[in-house]
């Protein structure tokens, strides 16, 4: 026999007038729960309809409604000339595995089981790269200067009259205006030709790391890592499971002489030959050709990624390593998210022919393809010359600002640290004097309402002494002083 309800109303059932959800919603989910939860077993009679909407204060109208979702749903059934019953095709002893916990009680269940990779992503923020723009946030560009009228008339030549085109999935190696834009700007400005078929559009610059590092290297395989180097990227390959062999860096960027001697069995090596990141060196000629023959020489790869080379302040941008080399070797990675903004998510690969089609099927695989409305904007904004004017602002501003910011630095923070700005991109370093914790000193300043990071944070196995990462970009030259003079305070603290 059928086990009867006891009991004028089912106790679990509550209806807060002071939340926004429809009553019937509230009592539909709450019975769903109990089921679910295993308050209410298979088998288990409720109480009528007209019963239950008077105990409730609902109309029975709304009570059948409930029902009759939860019969469709598979968790009642109705029993001619019985009444409503939870489904008897229910497994009568169901498990907590079943609901999310509420926020405060205590989980009872295990850890879920994960893939290896998920188990490395566990250790990882979820918050990668989501900071408040405060002032001296590394890496962050003049967003304010970004010219947003031009941008916006782009994207609507873009999709004019509705174009089907930008409406599908899109090619997977990316949009061929696209393609072609960029590979006409690498020509002119960075003196490195390609095909616009060598090239993979991806959605930002990690992506591409990630696309690389899957194409090319089995878990357990070592990538040469500069060490400080970026975390994020340091971190996403170890999950996909590289063996991180660190590098050492110097005045003439990687210590190649030294990986080879360290590291001769890696597979990979991932390095930024134009502006290291976070010391801001720059890969000396020898260094470059040394590491080219050893790719060729060991059938390894090399990723070049070209961080910053687009705000150079002392010449032309250097060229890239890929323009060197002859034995199609590297892998190069670029980005808009420092030359545009980083919500763009627009990033590029340019591979040796023989890697095309297996980046392009890879690609596709993972990231279908980047949406094509924006893919389409972008080459409007880069063959209508908006990019190229748009980067000789850019450099022009951020001169000024990165000499307003050394100048007022040094003596601002004089005594307490010394300031250091490389040749090229967005950000200064701040070495702190003495054995300060540059951790510590990080805290101090954020409680200031000022934004940077602590070089300790990119070290992964080599300390170096203490320093902090500031980002000049994004801030107007007349406000160096008062912002530079805060973090003296700060850094003036014990």
């Amino acid at each position: 026999m059928a086990k009867q309800f006891e009991g004028p109303i089912l106790p679990f059932l509550r209806l807060d007038a002071a939340i926004a959800l429809p009553k019937f919603r509230q009592v539909q989910d709450q019975l769903r729960m109990a089921i679910l939860r295993g308050h209410l077993r298979a088998g288990t009679r409720l109480p009528a309809s007209r019963i239950l909407a008077e105990e409730l204060g609902l109309s029975r109208q709304t009570l059948v409604r409930v029902l009759e979702n939860l019969k469709a749903e598979g968790y009642l059934e109705a029993r001619q000339g019985a009444g409503t019953f939870v489904s008897a095709a229910l497994p009568r002893q169901l498990t907590k595995l079943h609901f999310t916990p509420a926020r405060g009680d205590a989980p009872d269940v295990a850890e879920p089981r994960l893939s290896r990779i998920g188990e490395q992503s566990r250790a990882v923020s979820a918050e990668i790269g989501r900071m408040e723009p405060k002032p001296f946030l590394p890496n962050q560009p003049a967003l304010d200067r970004f010219p947003f009228a031009v941008w916006r008339k782009c994207w609507n030549a873009a999709t004019r009259n509705g174009k089907a085109a930008t409406m599908g999935y899109g090619d997977v190696a990316g949009e061929l205006e696209l393609r072609q834009r960029i590979a006409e700007y690498l020509a002119l400005h960075r003196r490195d030709p390609c095909d616009p078929e060598q090239i993979v559009i991806t959605p930002g610059g990690h992506a591409a790391f990630t696309l690389a590092a899957l194409a090319l290297a089995n878990p357990g395989d070592g990538v040469w890592f500069e060490d400080p180097g970026p975390v994020t990227t340091s971190n996403l390959f170890r999950t996909l499971g590289l063996n991180l062999c660190t590098v050492d860096v110097d005045a003439d960027g990687m210590d190649v002489a030294g990986a080879m001697a360290r590291h001769p069995d890696a597979r990979l090596a991932f390095v930024m030959p134009s502006r290291h990141h976070p010391l801001g060196v720059t890969l000396s000629l020898p260094r470059r050709l040394a590491l080219l023959e050893w790719a060729r020489t060991n059938d390894n790869w090399i990723i070049e990624d070209d961080y910053d080379s687009e705000f150079r302040y002392d010449g032309a941008p250097l060229p890239s390593m890929r323009s060197i080399d002859s034995h199609d070797r590297v892998i190069y990675a670029g980005s808009f998210s420092k030359a545009l903004y980083p919500g763009i998510r627009v990033g590029y690969l340019v591979l040796p022919p023989r890697l095309v089609g297996t980046f392009r099927n890879l690609s596709g695989l993972i990231h279908r393809s980047v949406p094509v409305e924006t893919q389409l904007a972008l080459a409007e904004f880069i063959g209508g010359g908006h990019f190229a004017s748009h980067l000789r602002r850019m450099r022009g501003l951020y001169a000024e600002r990165r000499a307003a910011f050394h100048a007022v630095g040094r003596t601002a923070l004089a005594g307490l640290a010394r300031i250091e700005c490389s040749e090229s991109g967005l950000n200064a370093l701040a070495w702190l004097d003495g054995d300060r914790d540059d951790r510590a000193a990080h805290r101090a300043v954020l409680e200031t309402g000022l934004q940077c990071y602590p070089l300790s944070d990119y070290a992964i196995t080599t300390p170096r002494p203490g320093a902090l990462i500031l980002g000049y970009a994004g801030v107007p030259a007349e406000r160096m002083k008062p912002y530079l003079g805060r973090l003296a305070e700060a850094l003036s603290q014990p």
